[in-house]
């Protein structure tokens, strides 16, 4: 049984008097518990405009089953606030720069979790240490640390209420090549950890075959093509996929 599935999701924007531009044009997906599906293609297809539509956040047709119930705008807001949750591109500016570190984690459980304030505490660091961050980091605000810490206080506080399901948007592109592959490491180890399921949005195929048991292919607002990672990157059917493989660098000494 699929955790999300979706159903001939369409998305349409209006601009003036004119026809509609179709964004997102029927697209169904299924992601199982615990697995990661990688959503890539390039800039400007509908990968974040897909995102924003199964959380609500973009009016849409179609139909989204989360845990085989079917969501409505009311209760994908309600799904949103506590078992979904969403991992930005820019840390920076996802963060409250007026909040420490502590703060921007204890914040959820304040509002979702009827817990003491020492086990907020406990909590908060808990979370802290397992994305890799120091204690002292907790009295900090964000613009003391570098892109790579930041995005790890980002994914933290995504977690904090172990939600079922993550949208991670692009979630490393903001970062120095260098970062990249601690912050994917991060993920898949957490992914093992916590059981997590998600959806890893990315415009770069040399990244998603790193954490993505399965990858679609996203162009002009359509899925092209879809299957596991491995036989998606060494033999795609799609001309838009191989040349989405054939972009990915190579390293040639």
């Amino acid at each position: 049984m699929s955790l999300l599935s979706v159903k001939n999701l369409e998305v349409e924007f209006r601009k003036g008097k004119g026809d509609p531009v179709k964004a997102v044009q029927g697209v169904s997906l299924e992601i199982a518990p615990g697995e990661t599906l990688g959503l890539v293609g390039e800039s400007g297809c509908g990968k974040t405009t897909l995102s924003r539509a199964i959380l609500g956040l973009k009016a849409c047709k179609g139909e989204i089953q989360f845990k085989g119930e079917t969501l409505d705008w009311r209760s994908r807001g309600e799904m949103l606030r506590q078992e979904l949750q969403l991992i930005f591109q820019d840390p920076y500016a996802s963060l409250n720069p007026r909040f420490t570190v502590e703060q921007t984690l204890e914040e959820p459980l304040k509002v979702h979790r009827k817990l003491s304030r020492r086990e907020r505490k406990d909590l908060v660091s808990e979370m802290v240490e397992r994305v890799g961050l120091p204690l002292n980091a907790l009295g900090k605000y964000p613009h003391a640390f570098s892109g790579g810490q930041r995005q790890r206080i980002a994914i933290a506080r995504a977690l904090i209420l172990k939600p079922a399901f993550v949208i991670a948007d692009e979630p490393v592109s903001a970062l120095d090549v260098s970062v990249q592959a601690h912050i994917l490491n991060l993920l898949r180890d957490l992914k093992a950890e916590m059981g997590l399921t998600m959806l890893f949005i990315s415009h770069d195929l040399s990244v998603v075959r790193h954490v993505a048991d399965r990858v679609a292919v996203m162009y002009q607002g359509k899925i092209v093509e879809e299957g596991d990672s491995r036989s998606i990157l060494e033999n795609p059917r799609e001309a838009y996929t191989r040349k989405l493989v054939e972009a990915v660098p190579k390293l040639d000494v």
